[in-house]
C-alpha cells in the first residue's frame, strides 16, 4: 500500500516529531521506576508468608435487603429517564453533534449507574447495560450512515426497543 496525499480540503495528523533529549532522561527515568517497583513487589510477594494448611475462603455473593435493591432501581430509573429524554429531544432535533453527544452522554449515564449500584437486580442491570451498547452502537453506526441507510435503520430500531423495554422495567417509577 503506498502513502497516497490526501485529497484538498481533508485533514490529515500532524507528522510525528522526533522526542527531544530531555524526554529520553524522562523515559529512562520511568523504566527505572518500573523496574524498582516490580522488583520490589517481588520481593514482598517471595516472602510474604503462607500457610499452606489453610483452606482458601471462600466468600458468598452478597446479598440485598428489598428496601436497597428497590432503591437501586428507582435510581436507575430516574438516570434511564433522564438519559431518554436528553436523547430523545437531541436525535430528534436537527444539530447532529448534539445528538451524538446525548448517546454518549447516555449510554455513560446507564452505565455509571449500573456500576454505582450494587443492589440492583440482575434484570435492570441487563437493560440498561443493552440500551447504553445500542446507544453506542446507532452513535458508530450513525458516523458513516444517514438515517435512511438499512443498518442506521437497524441501529436505530435496536436502541428503540432496548428503551422501550427500559420504560417497560421503569414504567412503575
Amino acid at each position: 500500500m503506498t502513502n497516497l496525499p490526501p485529497p484538498p480540503g481533508q485533514w490529515t495528523p500532524p507528522q510525528p516529531t522526533h522526542p527531544t533529549a530531555r524526554a529520553g532522561i524522562w523515559s529512562a527515568a520511568g523504566i527505572v521506576t518500573a523496574i524498582v517497583l516490580g522488583a520490589a513487589s517481588l520481593v514482598v510477594a517471595l516472602t510474604r508468608p503462607t500457610d499452606s494448611s489453610q483452606a482458601p475462603a471462600t466468600t458468598a455473593p452478597p446479598t440485598y435487603s428489598a428496601t436497597q435493591t428497590t432503591a437501586a432501581h428507582q435510581t436507575l430509573c430516574e438516570v434511564y429517564k433522564l438519559a431518554a429524554r436528553q436523547v430523545q429531544i437531541q436525535t430528534n432535533g436537527d444539530n447532529q453533534a448534539l445528538a451524538v453527544a446525548a448517546l454518549v452522554n447516555g449510554a455513560v449515564m446507564l452505565i455509571q449507574a449500573t456500576d454505582a449500584a450494587p443492589a440492583l437486580p440482575a434484570e435492570d442491570r441487563a437493560a440498561a447495560i443493552a440500551l447504553a451498547e445500542a446507544f453506542t452502537n446507532a452513535n458508530a453506526v450513525g458516523s458513516f450512515a444517514n438515517s435512511d441507510d438499512p443498518e442506521s435503520k437497524a441501529a436505530i430500531d435496536d436502541a428503540n426497543e432496548k428503551g422501550a423495554r427500559m420504560k417497560a422495567l421503569c414504567s412503575g417509577d
